[in-house]
């Protein structure tokens, strides 16, 4: 979206025109207090935004979905890859290093040019649009930002493509352990599950894997990649993990100041729980990129899923305290785009209201942003297990979501497909028994008591069990 575009959108037939950006410190003082203040306006963002020439993606089947041709996910750690973060991995040949052009890819693309869903992985969005949701997939079609790849300007069919967005994982080192991560993304889960000799799958069955030992040559030939590709990136998020933990954020940073990619958008997303000065450190090297012209933009995702002492549980050992010391931090850095990320899962949805709350007087501060997605397993924290039991608190969630914007009408829109998504089935009985295992499996590793932090989940089990 350009800067006329925005300013068209949100003006009244008394504001006076402002066709370049340049202008927008001419205009009333009012005029320019609601853009910021209630359109999430910040003063040149617009001068950013990339000169790679933007095209509609052309594919309009069905289901078609712009992610399988311009988003690529690397797990390094695991030689795996997917095109979306909630679709499947598969492994890929590490030889050709050509992750985004696997067979499985190519075959998805060729289905979605029919018309036909992939055959495996994309449940995700095929469950929110069965029950009438608005899905990533029907979000990204028509994103502002999202960039066609290359190949598809001479040829709108193609499958064989070039990505625009390039998300990494680069190992599982991390701070906390999430109880809907696993020791895939976390090496304290990893530590935890030797410490308890894999108890929890006497409890319930989880697939294990083995790290790969080609680590450091595979990431040797991911920035020999992105020498080669990093100029046709529009955005590059790195993920773990916890980044602020990895040296690899640190040599990505180094690399892009020897290989800048002006047009370039770089993310990264951290649970915010590292010291202070090491987050500071990292931005300050980031601010030099920006400043320097090496890259275009800087976002940071800020995870955080819910407020209180059922948070600290769910993003165990979390502390809110370190989280919002640093969030607060983040604030004062007016150059940085925040974003915070939340996981919406059967334990987190009767304290969002108080994240919600807490969101909307730091939007007073400066525009932020805030984005939700339910979780891709394990299957036992899908929204939808206990049946129709939150209603009353997603409607509260959807009153107090902000939607002045395009954007937050659009994020309203999508946490509406995940209520319609949490009522549309009966409660499903396996489900809760593998919940109740495995949260009284948490309190015993963890010295933790979920009963005294979800009563209302209690009653419930005593109701259905």
């Amino acid at each position: 979206m350009s800067w006329q575009n925005f300013y068209n959108s949100i003006r009244n037939e008394l504001w006076p025109n402002c066709d370049n950006e340049d202008d927008f410190d001419h205009l009333p003082e009012e005029i320019k207090e609601e853009c910021i203040n209630t359109y999430g306006y910040r003063p040149g963002h617009y001068k950013s935004q990339s000169r790679i020439p933007h095209q509609v993606f052309p594919i309009k089947t069905e289901t078609a979905c712009q992610l399988k041709w311009n988003w690529s996910t690397v797990f390094l750690s695991l030689e795996q890859t997917a095109s979306c973060h909630r679709t499947d991995h598969h492994r890929f040949d590490t030889d050709t290093f050509d992750f985004h052009n696997t067979p499985e890819k190519i075959a998805d693309r060729e289905r979605m040019l029919a018309g036909q869903w992939p055959e495996r992985g994309c449940e995700y969005c095929k469950n929110i649009e069965d029950a009438g949701g608005s899905s990533d997939r029907i979000n990204n079609l028509n994103l502002v930002g999202n960039h066609a790849p290359v190949e598809l300007f001479n040829n709108p069919l193609a499958t064989h493509v070039t990505p625009r967005i390039l998300e990494i994982y680069f190992n599982n080192t991390c701070n906390l352990k999430c109880v809907y991560c696993s020791y895939y993304f976390s090496s304290l889960w990893e530590a935890e599950d030797r410490k308890f000799k894999r108890t929890l799958n006497q409890v319930i069955p989880i697939q294990q894997f083995e790290k790969n030992t080609n680590y450091q040559s595979n990431k040797q030939k991911l920035f020999d990649w992105l020498k080669v590709h990093g100029q046709n990136l529009t955005r590059l998020n790195i993920l773990g993990g916890e980044p602020l933990y990895q040296d690899e954020l640190v040599e990505c940073l180094d690399f892009f100041e020897q290989y800048p990619a002006p047009d370039m958008e770089l993310e990264f997303f951290s649970n915010l729980n590292a010291k202070k000065e090491k987050l500071v450190s990292t931005v300050e090297q980031i601010k030099r990129l920006l400043d320097q012209g090496k890259i275009r933009k800087f976002n940071i995702t800020a995870s955080l899923d819910c407020w209180g002492p059922q948070q600290e549980f769910v993003r165990f050992p979390l502390s809110l305290q370190t989280w919002e010391e640093n969030f607060n931090y983040l604030l004062d850095q007016d150059y940085i785009n925040i974003v915070i990320g939340s996981t919406v899962t059967p334990l987190t949805v009767k304290t969002l209201p108080d994240l919600l709350m807490k969101f909307n007087q730091w939007h007073k501060r400066r525009p932020i942003y805030h984005y939700f997605n339910s979780v891709n397993g394990p299957s036992w924290f899908f929204i939808d297990i206990l049946g129709d039991i939150f209603a009353d608190d997603f409607k509260r969630i959807l009153e107090l979501m902000p939607e002045q914007t395009p954007e937050q009408q659009q994020v309203k829109e999508y946490m509406r497909g995940i209520a319609q998504q949490a009522s549309s089935k009966l409660p499903n009985i396996p489900e809760l028994r593998n919940l109740q295992q495995f949260l009284d499996e948490m309190d015993r590793r963890r010295q933790t008591d979920w009963r005294s932090l979800f009563p209302w989940l209690d009653q419930e089990f005593a109701r259905l069990l």
